[in-house]
C-alpha cells in the first residue's frame, strides 16, 4: 500500500510540476514575442488551513482586490492556487478570482448556519461513533457552492496550465495525497458527477476525529492539516524544485521570477488561555497548537528553500506572508460563531487592503 501511495504522489507532483513548467515557459516566450510588457512572475497563492479562521482569508480576498493595480503587492492572477482544510474551501474562489466569486466566498463565511456542526448527541464519544459530530450544514454549502457551472469554470480556467490543489490526508498509508481540483473538475464536467469533488473538499476540510471520514477510491481520508497545514513542495527534493527544473530545461534563458504568498489563516502563537483539565480541553488545545507550530516550521522551511534557489540557481524567488494579527480571544465561545467570523472577515478585508500586511520575514518563536 506505501509504495503504491508513495508512486501515486511522485507521478501526480511530477506531473503538476511539469505543468507549471510548461506554463512558465509559454508566459516567457509570449514575453519575448511582444505579448506582454515585463518579464514574467510566476504566482502561487497559498491558503493555510484554520477551520472558522477561513473567514479571516476570504475577508483578506476580498480587502486585496482593493490594492491599485500599479502597485507591485496588488493581487496578480495566480499561476497556482493550494490550500488545506479551510483553505480548500476557499482555493476555487480564489483561483476563479474574479469579484463575484470573492464575495461568493466571503458570503458563505459570514453567514455560518448552526447545523455547520453537530454533536452526535449525548454518547458523541463512544468509539463506534464514525466521528464526534456531523456536518449536514456543510455539506449542504459544499453542494450548494461547488455546483457543477463552477467545475466547468475552474476546469477552463486550467487549460493553460494553471494549477489548483488541494491536500488530503490518507489515513490507511499514513501519507498526504495532494489532488489536482483543475483535472478533478474536468473529470466531473466529462461525467456530470460531482460527488468526487465534493468528497475531496468534505476530507480536506474533514477535522481529525471531530468531522466525518470520507471513502476515495477504497481509502480513508481526513483534513489535509494533518499531514501539512499548506502546499508548498517541501516534500520534493531541491533538484526537482521549480527553479531548478527551470535551470535543467532552458539553462540558455533566463529564470522567471517565482513568488509565494502565504495566507495564514490563524496566528503563529496562540493567545494564553486556561486551559479547562479536561480530556477534551486538552486534546483539542493541544492539536491546535501542534497545527500552528507545524505550519510555522513549514513555512520557514518555505523562506529557506527560496533562499536556497537564490543562492544555487541564481534564481529570483520571494516569500510574502500574511497571518491574521491583533485578535485576542473571539467575542463568542465556540467554532463557526456567526459574531466572531464577522470580526475576522472584517479584519481580512482591513488586512488585505492594506499591502503593509504584507512581510518577507518568517515566523519567530
Amino acid at each position: 500500500m506505501r509504495t503504491k501511495g508513495d508512486e501515486q504522489a511522485v507521478t501526480e507532483g511530477r506531473r503538476l510540476l511539469d505543468r507549471s513548467l510548461e506554463r512558465a515557459k509559454a508566459e516567457y516566450d509570449r514575453y519575448t514575442a511582444g505579448g506582454r510588457k515585463a518579464p514574467p512572475v510566476i504566482d502561487i497563492l497559498i491558503i493555510s488551513g484554520g477551520g472558522d479562521w477561513g473567514a479571516f482569508g476570504a475577508g483578506f480576498l476580498k480587502g486585496w482586490q482593493k490594492v491599485p493595480a500599479q502597485h507591485p503587492l496588488a493581487k496578480p492572477e495566480f499561476d497556482a492556487v493550494t490550500g488545506v482544510s479551510t483553505g480548500t474551501l476557499i482555493a476555487p474562489f480564489a483561483f476563479l478570482g474574479d469579484q463575484q466569486s470573492i464575495d461568493d466566498i466571503v458570503d458563505l463565511y459570514r453567514n455560518p448556519q448552526e447545523d455547520w456542526v453537530k454533536q452526535r448527541g449525548f454518547l458523541y464519544f463512544l468509539p463506534d461513533n464514525i466521528s464526534f459530530a456531523e456536518v449536514p450544514g456543510l455539506e449542504r454549502e459544499i453542494r450548494k457552492h461547488i455546483t457543477m457551472d463552477l467545475l466547468r469554470r475552474i476546469a477552463k480556467a486550467g487549460t493553460d496550465g494553471r494549477l489548483l490543489a488541494v491536500n488530503t490526508t490518507d489515513l490507511d498509508s499514513g501519507t498526504s495525497r495532494v489532488f489536482d481540483l483543475v483535472a478533478e473538475a474536468q473529470l466531473a464536467a466529462d461525467s456530470g458527477q460531482v460527488d468526487r469533488v465534493h468528497n475531496i473538499m468534505l476530507a480536506s476540510a474533514g477535522i481529525l476525529g471531530a468531522f466525518p471520514f470520507r471513502i476515495i477510491d477504497d481509502e480513508l481520508y481526513v483534513d489535509g492539516s494533518v499531514t501539512g497545514n499548506i502546499i508548498y513542495g517541501g516534500r520534493i527534493a531541491e533538484e526537482d524544485s521549480l527553479p531548478a527544473l527551470w535551470q535543467k530545461a532552458y539553462p540558455n534563458l533566463p529564470s522567471p521570477k517565482f513568488r509565494f504568498w502565504v495566507i495564514f489563516n490563524n496566528q503563529f502563537r496562540p493567545v494564553p488561555v486556561v486551559t479547562a483539565p479536561n480530556w477534551v480541553a486538552v486534546i483539542q488545545r493541544s492539536l491546535e497548537t501542534s497545527s500552528r507550530a507545524a505550519t510555522a516550521t513549514a513555512v520557514r522551511h518555505l523562506f529557506a528553500m527560496s533562499e536556497i534557489s537564490r543562492l544555487k540557481r541564481k534564481a529570483e524567488v520571494e516569500v510574502v506572508l500574511c497571518p491574521s494579527r491583533g485578535i485576542g480571544l473571539p467575542p463568542v465561545p465556540g467554532v463557526f460563531k456567526k459574531e466572531t467570523m464577522n470580526n475576522l472577515a472584517d479584519l481580512g478585508e482591513k488586512m488585505g487592503a492594506d499591502p503593509a500586511s504584507w512581510s518577507d520575514e518568517p515566523p519567530g518563536f
